[in-house]
């Protein structure tokens, strides 16, 4: 696995991934005030093909202010076939905490991104290793590809499961509910915990926050724990709910305690039975990590967007 630095957030405790224009200062600034725990600097789909010469010095520095405020810094850049290459000697410079590959297919591909990373880390006195990798699925080639295309370096942290592309792919049809991708979500979610990397959920692509908040409630019911979010207010819900409230961890506390008295032979016990016992222990695990982690941040004075949000 890739060694994640103390002061960055580890992958498995990052609920938001923003995408902002690479080209776009108000939107960066916008993306950063979200208060989400990583923001992807987008050479790709949101940055025109003219504008990627000067956007690429502008993402290299807004890697800074990421970390200035605890923030992982992250880019999409182009196919290494199509303007890759240059992207990512654009924005090495300012040592991105993650680089994501769009339109991953093959191995091969992650296996060729590894090697540039690996080459420019060392032409820029980088960090050997340091530098995540996280690619995007967008085809059904790709999704039926995962487990390999995930394992093809230790680099990989994390892996982005695409919805308008993927969609397209499949010649199915959209919808707020989100039917159409449910089985390829669940598919995804396995394929990722199978490979050890971080699956993060398919953007919401519509501006109706009820419609958000249960799709994003059925994610987290499935298992998936972090998002990728193209609009800034939609950052402040997705860490709300995946991130145990006040009154779910109280009320995980009882269940536990209420089952553990109940194993115990208490008759007067209400009776608790191991599903919701298990799930309760999941809560609290999920709960504790957060805590530990903001701890951490504090013993280093190191500031963390959002770890109470």
């Amino acid at each position: 696995m890739t060694p994640i630095t103390p002061s960055r957030r580890p992958p498995f405790l990052r609920r938001s991934w923003m995408f902002v224009p690479g080209l776009d200062a108000a939107a960066q600034a916008d993306g950063l005030a979200s208060g989400a725990d990583a923001l992807v600097a987008d050479l790709e789909e949101f940055t025109a093909a003219a504008d990627r010469p000067a956007a690429r010095p502008r993402i290299a520095e807004l890697f800074a202010s990421c970390r200035a405020q605890g923030v992982v810094a992250a880019v999409r850049i182009n196919k290494l076939e199509d303007d890759g290459m240059a992207d990512l000697r654009g924005v090495m410079p300012g040592a991105p905490d993650a680089v994501f590959l769009p339109h991953a297919e093959s191995p091969a591909q992650i296996a060729a991104l590894d090697q540039a990373i690996t080459a420019l880390e060392a032409e820029l006195g980088l960090p050997a290793g340091s530098t995540e990798i996280v690619p995007t699925l967008e085809s059904a080639l790709g999704v039926h590809r995962a487990y390999d295309i995930l394992t093809a370096s230790p680099r990989v942290s994390a892996c982005l499961l695409a919805a308008e592309d993927l969609t397209a792919s499949l010649g199915a049809e959209r919808g707020k509910d989100g039917i159409e991708l449910h089985h390829l979500r669940a598919r995804f979610l396995l394929d990722c915990t199978a490979a050890g990397c971080l699956p993060i959920d398919c953007p919401f692509n519509y501006r109706d926050m009820p419609a958000l908040e249960a799709d994003v409630r059925w994610a987290r019911r499935l298992g998936l724990k972090s998002k990728c979010a193209t609009v800034a207010d939609q950052v402040k819900l997705i860490h709300a709910v995946f991130t145990p409230a006040p009154d779910e961890v109280a009320a995980a506390h009882d269940c536990v305690a209420r089952y553990e008295a109940q194993r115990a032979g208490r008759h007067d016990a209400e009776r608790i039975d191991p599903p919701v016992y298990n799930t309760a222990r999941r809560l609290l695990a999920r709960h504790h990590q957060f805590e530990r982690w903001a701890a951490e941040r504090r013993a280093q004075a190191v500031p963390q967007q959002g770890d109470s949000a």
